[in-house]
């Protein structure tokens, strides 16, 4: 607390993330016997922009050069006695350490030496791991998904393959998200030139610079300097380019060409048609001197028409079930308005409140017909607008459907930077950026919507703007202090298809209660088949997304204040942090404005009470046909949710320069998170398990932050050792714990904040009630519950204290009261080689262990099988009052552990060849499993300890390769300098990125039913599992159907009840190989102008990215691959020509 006090107190304003977007130019000067050379002048130039500075070496011969903006340095050394020596192009990258020894020769200053010997490019004084990618990195490897640089990040290794999450709307400025070393891709921290650019949730970055503007891209993924925190898996920081004393620029433009596009592996042409698509990339970029040596600037302009076809592959039920006939299946059909007296009907068995004693449905003496009177005209109004399968010989239910939609989004991003050196003691940098995105998706169903792209369809818009200021005030050559200042903002707004319209009118339907006459209530609701559509947002097979429209809006002020002191051979470096955040949102989410009505696949089962299971996923069209959900729910808002916070960071840190061998780097770093709390009263509400309540912010007595603790303990210590072993070898090891913040806005998702109105019925085997009348499609949804806050804040939850209808049905969230940061403990012990041919190799075991890692824990998950809503914990202890639905926890400290080999083989750019290897051998171990947001324990809540496994995004072993090589013909290069040969073959490059990593783990689900809510199962493995490596028709693994025992290759259902033995994610799915290439063409026009043309092929081999099998025991095309990654594996092509200047 001394080292944080005196830090406010050298700055009282405040700041957020002091990341180091400058460097460190060091060394130690010498004789030639070796002996130091103290008081030696030494002097740099930054060589494109003419900016000097000078020291002297110490007693020791050391001389230091901290918060040195990146460039090509010269460095001159003169000592009385020696002549001067001089050395050039001397590359010194953002976040960085680069050691220059000199050693002088005896002489007068008169005489220079020019040192013209390569340095190794090795890590020599820091401890860190990761990765530092160039500007010709960025702008000439073949990155695909929209040119993002956030695809650099494959090429370090510990991380998974860059990604794109959510909805094109939420994430409509192509954010990619990354998992490092084992930990969640919120656990990262995302920066622009030192300043934060994450939106509060962690989620995405906000805005996405584009690659012809950005200089370096900086990523560290362990063991970070004191400096850098807010984040348990990496630190990326992108800095722009700024100008030079000469003029420099591009104009550019990619064209990616529709005809030459592979289709997607599943995709059949005679069913859905190749879709046209027009994909432009377009823009300009200069920069230059405004004063010579002294103001710069740089501007960029970015245009993307990204108009694409769409292919979807999914379920719908054909025509024999639309007419309630499912005698073509071996799952029998159970009507729930039986009776049937066996030997398996137990004593008070009853058929509608427990799915006992059921007879199988018959109808004109056919087994598994429904009497069509019984049909509902609602569930057949809307399966009539459903398309009938069109994949010829698909399974049953299976992905039996292709079509396609149309997406279009059209991008404009613009940036402006100045530098200004004032003085030889003061620098001023600024910069805005601006970035606008329209976006549109067509429904797959037309006016119904429909499980295309998560349930997202409709329009969207985003706009952003990104500004920042950096001030650097050098007092004396040791000692100076740097303050930076930015502002993110965004707002965007997406809306479904059919709002405002009146489609079920339009269609024939009624459906009471779910068109409240408002434009947000209006349209389609959500008819969920969760087994039938699974894995596609809220698992409509009609209908739109719950999260459907939003409007949310950050803006994020950051203020950074960094101070340098250099005494001896040590230099200290302290800051303050200090980030405001203000979040505004306007979002549904939680059931559905418009409705949701859910078929589950065990209303129309029996419930054997012990035996093998009858449920299957056909049993869900058999409810709906019935009309007869098994849960329903509704949002009705009342307010926007508001998030406001305030946090605070500051560290300090000695880099000591021990012996000319030996560097240690011990920190301290102490970060606080004060609870968030609402802009206003009543718009933070949080239950309270220990009272069955809910607690509303700012009201009575309650304070705004709800009451959470405050906790001042987030510190996080730091120690790195690097040991100079030769001039070309270096040993480094290094520890680091670092917090990461709060992930998510949970306060805002409670009742009444948001009217996350839920029924669901007593157990999986019926219908859904409400005040004791079953709830349907014909009977319309509940009238919404509405509550009027009482003066002292809390509403009890009862059945019967708000209007007609119960709270005991809704569905809450708890945020523990005291919630403390997770935070990591990493690890590394790496060794670095400078081998003949300017390559350098690395291996580096990397390790670490998370601690209170959050995730979503059902408190009132059912403890016994086989009791329904009854063996709800928290039903059990506030009967009659217990709430009947999900408490999710948010969020219980779970652990997580990472061991991992990563190799490094990289080669900087010489001679036109560069080249970066990432190899990784590792485990990632945790309870939680990754999904939109936090992660949640969702196998079995009575025994946590089933929930310990790999990571559903690990894999044991990735490859990734990058080269960058000009072809050695024509000016400059080796062979056919000149004449005819120079113009056919001369100005020639190629680059690739090639990828390999082993499968994904297997996550299987849908033995016999628990009937346990809140739990899931899995079925028993009763025999050795095989891997078959089949692909559509043929299955991934043994799944060979036992008409007998219901077995599915080894996999068999278990006995009703028990959770199964199946091991959580013991196997893994299909490996991944994709080959990226780059051909380039650069002709000179004129001394300093030059065209350039490239092709460019993703995935060149056109090898499918395949997804993982279906692993619900309940599906039929369980062991099936049917689909995959989203980013296909389909080969695409593009071409595009540069002039630059």
């Amino acid at each position: 607390m001394v080292m944080l006090l005196g830090a406010i107190l050298v700055l009282s304003s405040g700041p957020v993330m002091a990341q180091a977007v400058n460097a460190t130019l060091l060394g130690t000067v010498a004789d030639g016997s070796g002996g130091v050379v103290a008081g030696a002048k030494v002097v740099i130039t930054e060589m494109k922009t003419g900016v000097r500075r000078a020291t002297t070496t110490n007693d020791s011969g050391n001389y230091e050069f901290p918060d040195l903006p990146p460039g090509q340095y010269e460095v001159a050394v003169e000592g009385e006695g020696f002549k001067k020596s001089v050395r050039s192009g001397v590359h010194v990258l953002v976040n960085s350490d680069v050691r220059v020894n000199v050693t002088l020769e005896p002489g007068t200053i008169q005489q220079t030496v020019i040192v013209t010997a390569e340095l190794p490019v090795l890590q020599t004084d820091r401890s860190d791991t990761g990765r530092k990618m160039e500007e010709r990195q960025a702008e000439e490897l073949p990155l695909t998904l929209n040119r993002n640089f956030q695809g650099l990040l494959n090429l370090v290794p510990g991380t998974t393959r860059a990604h794109r999450d959510h909805s094109a709307f939420f994430n409509a400025q192509d954010s990619l998200s990354t998992e490092v070393n084992g930990q969640s891709r919120l656990a990262n921290n995302l920066l622009i030139e030192g300043v934060d650019d994450n939106e509060r949730t962690g989620l995405l970055q906000v805005y996405i610079p584009p690659i012809e503007a950005i200089s370096t891209v900086d990523v560290t993924t362990s063991s970070y300097d004191a400096e850098l925190g807010r984040a348990g898996g990496s630190v990326t920081n992108v800095i722009l380019k700024s100008g030079t004393n000469e003029f420099h620029g591009a104009a550019y433009e990619i064209n990616r060409i529709s005809a030459l596009a592979a289709l997607p592996f599943f995709q059949n042409t005679a069913i859905a048609p190749k879709t046209p698509s027009v994909y432009n990339y377009y823009g300009a970029n200069i920069g230059g001197p405004i004063v010579r040596n002294k103001t710069f600037f740089f501007g960029d302009f970015l245009r993307i028409d990204d108009h694409l076809g769409q292919f979807f592959q999914g379920t719908v039920p054909p025509q024999p079930f639309r007419n309630g006939d499912f005698s073509g299946t071996n799952v029998a059909i159970y009507d729930p308005n039986s009776y049937a007296a066996s030997t398996t009907c137990p004593p008070g068995g009853t058929p509608k409140t427990d799915g006992t004693c059921r007879a199988q449905f018959s109808f004109n003496g056919t087994l598994n017909v429904i009497d069509p009177s019984r049909i509902s005209p609602i569930a057949t109004a809307i399966l009539a607008k459903v398309p009938l399968p069109n994949i010829p010989g698909a399974l049953t239910l299976s992905p039996n459907f292709q079509g396609t939609t149309k997406f279009i989004k059209d991008t404009g991003s613009y940036d402006a930077k100045i530098d200004h050196n004032a003085s030889q003691n003061n620098r001023i940098s600024g910069r805005f950026s601006f970035q606008n995105q329209n976006l549109l998706q067509t429904p797959i169903f037309g006016v119904l919507g429909g499980p295309a792209n998560s349930d997202f369809s409709g329009t969207g818009r985003q706009r952003v703007w990104n500004t920042a200021a950096d001030y650097v005030h050098i007092f004396s050559p040791r000692f100076l202090t740097e303050t930076r200042f930015g502002v993110n903002h965004y707002r965007n707004v997406a809306n479904n298809t059919d709002r405002g319209s009146t489609v079920l009118k339009e269609i024939g339907i009624d459906i009471p209660g779910t068109n409240l006459g408002d434009a947000n209530t209006s349209g389609m609701p959500c008819i969920d088949l969760p087994s039938i559509v699974p894995g596609s947002g809220d698992d409509c097979l009609v209908g739109y997304s719950a999260s459907l429209p939003w409007i949310r809006g950050e803006t994020n002020i950051d203020t950074v204040s960094i101070w340098t002191l250099t005494h001896r051979n040590h230099t200290f470096k302290w800051g303050v942090d200090v980030r405001r955040v203000r979040d505004d949102l306007a979002q549904w989410q939680s059931q559905n404005p418009r409705g949701v009505f859910n078929f589950n696949d065990s209303v129309t089962a029996l419930n054997l009470k012990n035996g093998p299971a009858t449920s299957d996923q056909v049993n869900a069209v058999a409810s709906l046909l019935l009309d007869m959900p098994n849960s329903v729910g509704r949002d009705v808002p009342i307010v926007s949710k508001t998030i406001r916070g305030t946090e605070l960071f500051s560290y300090v840190q000695d880099t000591w320069l021990v012996t000319r061998k030996l560097t240690l780097s011990p920190g301290l770093r102490w970060e606080f998170y004060p609870p968030f709390t609402p802009k206003a009263a009543g718009r933070f509400s949080n239950y309270d398990p220990n009272t069955n309540s809910l607690v509303i912010a700012g009201v009575g007595g309650n304070p705004l932050d709800l009451g959470r603790q405050t906790n001042y303990k987030d510190f996080a210590p730091r120690f790195g050792i690097a040991y100079r072993m030769t001039d070309r070898t270096v040993v480094r090891a290094g520890f680091a714990m670092s917090y990461f913040p709060y992930p998510d806005n949970d306060y805002a998702f409670d009742f009444p904040v948001l009217q996350n109105n839920a029924f669901s019925a007593a157990n999986d085997f019926t219908q859904v009630q409400n005040a004791g009348q079953p709830v349907s499609m014909s009977g319309g949804l509940p009238a919404p519950i509405l509550a009027t806050i009482p003066s002292n804040g809390i509403i009890p939850v009862t059945a019967t204290n708000v209007g007609t209808t119960s709270l005991v049905n809704q569905r809450y969230t708890a945020v523990p009261l005291n919630f403390r940061e997770p935070y990591v403990e990493s690890w590394n012990l790496a060794i670095q080689r400078a081998l003949p041919g300017k390559f350098v190799l690395e291996a580096a075991y990397v390790g670490n262990h998370g601690v209170d890692v959050p995730a979503t824990f059902n408190l009132n998950a059912a403890t016994v099988a086989n009791t329904g809503q009854a063996g709800r914990p928290l039903f059990q202890r506030f009967a009659p009052n217990g709430p009947t639905n999900d408490v999710n926890l948010k969020y219980a400290g779970f652990s997580s552990a990472y061991h991992a080999l990563q190799v490094k083989m990289d080669r900087k750019l010489s001679a036109g060849f560069l080249m970066t290897t990432a190899y990784t051998y590792g485990k990632g171990l945790g309870f939680r499993t990754e999904g939109g947001g936090e992660g949640g324990i969702n196998i079995y809540v009575a025994d946590i300890r089933i929930n310990y496994g790999r990571m559903t995004y690990d894999r044991r072993h990735t490859f990734v390769n990058s080269v960058i090589y000009e072809l050695p013909f024509g000016r400059g290069k080796p062979w056919l300098k000149s004449g005819a040969g120079q113009w056919i073959a001369g100005g020639w490059q190629v680059s690739t990125i090639l990828t390999l990593m082993t499968g994904a783990p297997l996550v299987f689900s849908g033995g016999a039913a628990l009937n346990a809510p809140g739990n899931s199962q899995v079925p028993d493995l009763n025999g050795p599992f095989k891997i078959l490596h089949g692909i559509n028709s043929s299955p991934w693994f043994e799944n060979t159907f036992d008409p007998t025992t219901k077995c599915k290759g080894p996999f068999c259902p278990g006995t009703r009840g028990v959770l199964g033995n199946t091991p959580r994610i013991a196997f893994s799915g299909p490996g991944l190989f994709n080959l990226d290439s780059s051909v380039f063409r650069r002709f000179a026009l004129k001394e300093r102008v030059e065209l350039e043309f490239r092709a460019e092929a993703f995935s060149v081999t056109n090898t499918p990215q395949f997804s993982n099998p279906n692993t619900n025991f309940n599906s039929s095309s369980f062991g099936f691959v049917k689909g995959t990654n989203p980013n296909g594996g389909n080969r695409s092509v593009q071409l595009g020509a540069k002039l630059t200047f």
